[in-house]
């Protein structure tokens, strides 16, 4: 085997269930350690970090243009529901998604937990190790944090200035890793 291997979709776990295929963008970026199964559809400039796994067994995992989902995230799917993160969305490392809507230009904490029917509106951030319980609506610009997350306060401009920063850093790292990354050992 060649050990400078360049990146390429060919040896990534991508795996059909059910009859469900992943349908990947051209211009997203996918870690060969990250894990996609079934109904996921991955957007264009879209970084997939290794350790993430995307588990669309049961109903469609979207994640739109833009997004980034960082190291060992976890997004599942429960019978006959759905995972939508939209565009320009960070999800921190460590994050666990089941059943939710992420809107767009979100940022998800490191090791947050949002589990069933979570609602995040535009510029909603939640705080790094939250836990966001069933059902919760979290509208748009507020900062939700702790176990059980609450409302705490609106999105500074601060912290919008860095999520901006935060998906622009990495839609360009999604192209530069398309580009330049290769096994130099197995």
């Amino acid at each position: 085997m060649d050990t400078n291997q360049v990146y390429t979709r060919s040896f990534m776990p991508i795996y059909e269930f059910d009859g469900k295929q992943p349908d990947i963008s051209p211009g997203a970026f996918v870690h060969p350690e990250a894990v996609i199964i079934g109904d996921v559809r991955i957007g264009s400039e879209c970084f997939i970090a290794p350790g993430v796994v995307i588990r669309a067994d049961f109903g469609p995992a979207i994640i739109k243009d833009g997004t980034s989902i960082q190291d060992n995230a976890v997004i599942h799917v429960d019978p006959g529901a759905r995972v939508i993160v939209e565009e320009d969305v960070i999800v921190g490392h460590s994050a666990v998604l089941h059943d939710v809507h992420i809107k767009s230009r979100c940022v998800i904490g490191i090791g947050a937990i949002l589990l069933y029917e979570v609602v995040c509106e535009e510029d909603v951030f939640i705080g790094a190790g939250s836990v966001v319980l069933n059902n919760m609506h979290i509208p748009a610009g507020k900062l939700a944090a702790g176990i059980p997350a609450k409302i705490i306060r609106d999105v500074t401009p601060d912290q919008k200035s860095y999520a901006e920063k935060g998906v622009e850093l990495y839609k360009k790292l999604s192209k530069q890793y398309q580009k330049s990354m290769n096994l130099i050992a197995r």
